[in-house]
């Protein structure tokens, strides 16, 4: 079997949580004897073809990014071209969903979310949406409270399945460099109890209420990743707080191991799972997020992988942090939960089964 996935983007270039999961998913996929080939966007410029890991990576040229859509006229194109079996779709990418409409092999997507921030569009985008939808023979969500709560998909849910996305917990080990690095990392925060906090620096992430929170707190608040609200959050921003900028995967995982609480305050929608969940409990660390109707809240589950309090309550999420940041006891037990969670119902191995076996459906 072989399969066409198409997404946005493709590390190197940009890593964000969709592009994860693909990565994730494709990786394990190989791993299993399926070949794969990925035909995403350039994130600027020329494209080309390259490998990552044993990916084939086909990338159309991009003339830039319009409401967070690349324009790569040259996509539907390298779809068609991309031998394989069965094409599969990860959502939104209205670009993905015009190319799928020209392709005839059988199609699988992925709704990791709907489309949220430039909704105000949808009577330009949705009717295309809808039609890819309409040629799909399955849809896949990550969690059942995306079925419940997505306007994309009313009218769809016989074809929906809920897999669940996972990560190779195996990558977050705590080797002797990552315990070495995290010792420099402790060193450097002061060794005070420590709040760490992944992604990109945008509105809908809540890193806003999360500096509000942590501004009387006697702890470090440590934000990981880039984005255009920076400039607003550091000026939010209490001398506990450490802006660490874009750090590299290994990197990544010291500050996971580092941590003594993980927080994920996103306040939308647009938050439709959050990877950097599965990451933290693969690490085996106590979570804090928000309550909203996604994945988000699935994977964190209230009072025995952590806490959840209500989206933009930077007091409710003060005393949450305080709670586990005062009580050692209850912040390793949390954190040994999480990590259980993530290993049996989020692992990189389970998702890609469940993928191979609804490819065999579609292909049926």
């Amino acid at each position: 079997m072989r399969v066409v996935q198409v997404g946005k983007f493709y590390p190197p270039e940009y890593l964000g949580g969709l592009e994860t999961v693909v990565v994730n998913l494709t990786t394990e996929l190989v791993r299993r004897g399926i070949g794969v080939t990925a035909v995403v966007s350039a994130v600027r410029g020329r494209g080309g073809a390259d490998t990552y890991g044993a990916v084939r990576v086909v990338r159309a040229r991009s003339y830039g990014t319009v409401l967070s859509q690349p324009i790569t006229p040259a996509l539907p194109r390298l779809v068609r071209e991309s031998p394989g079996d069965l094409v599969h779709l990860h959502h939104p990418n209205p670009l993905g969903d015009l190319a799928v409409l020209r392709d005839r092999r059988p199609l699988v997507i992925t709704q990791h979310s709907d489309v949220v921030r430039q909704r105000a569009l949808a009577p330009f985008y949705g009717p295309i949406v809808r039609r890819a939808l309409e040629r799909a023979r399955f849809v896949a969500v990550g969690s059942e409270q995306l079925l419940r709560t997505s306007r994309e998909l009313r009218g769809f849910e016989a074809k929906v399945r809920v897999i669940p996305f996972g990560i190779d917990s195996s990558r977050f080990a705590a080797t002797p460099a990552v315990l070495e690095r995290e010792g420099a990392l402790r060193a450097a925060w002061g060794c005070r109890p420590t709040v760490l906090a992944v992604g990109r620096l945008v509105g809908y992430k809540g890193f806003d209420v999360l500096l509000r929170a942590m501004a009387t707190l006697d702890a470090t608040v440590v934000i990981v990743g880039t984005g255009p609200e920076e400039p607003r959050l550091r000026a939010l921003a209490a001398a506990n707080t450490r802006f660490a900028g874009r750090v590299s995967e290994e990197d990544l995982i010291a500050h996971y191991h580092a941590a003594d609480v993980v927080c994920l305050p996103s306040v939308t929608i647009a938050e439709a799972f959050g990877i950097v969940l599965l990451e933290a409990m693969a690490c085996g660390k106590p979570l804090v997020t928000t309550a909203l109707p996604t994945g988000v809240s699935a994977v964190n589950r209230d009072g025995e992988t952590g806490l959840v309090v209500p989206p933009g309550d930077a007091g409710a999420l003060r005393e949450a942090l305080s709670t586990l940041l005062e009580d050692p006891a209850r912040r390793e037990a949390m954190g040994e939960a999480a990590r259980d969670v993530q290993t049996r119902e989020y692992g990189a191995a389970l998702m890609g089964a469940r993928y191979a076996k609804l490819y065999e459906e579609a292909l049926g």
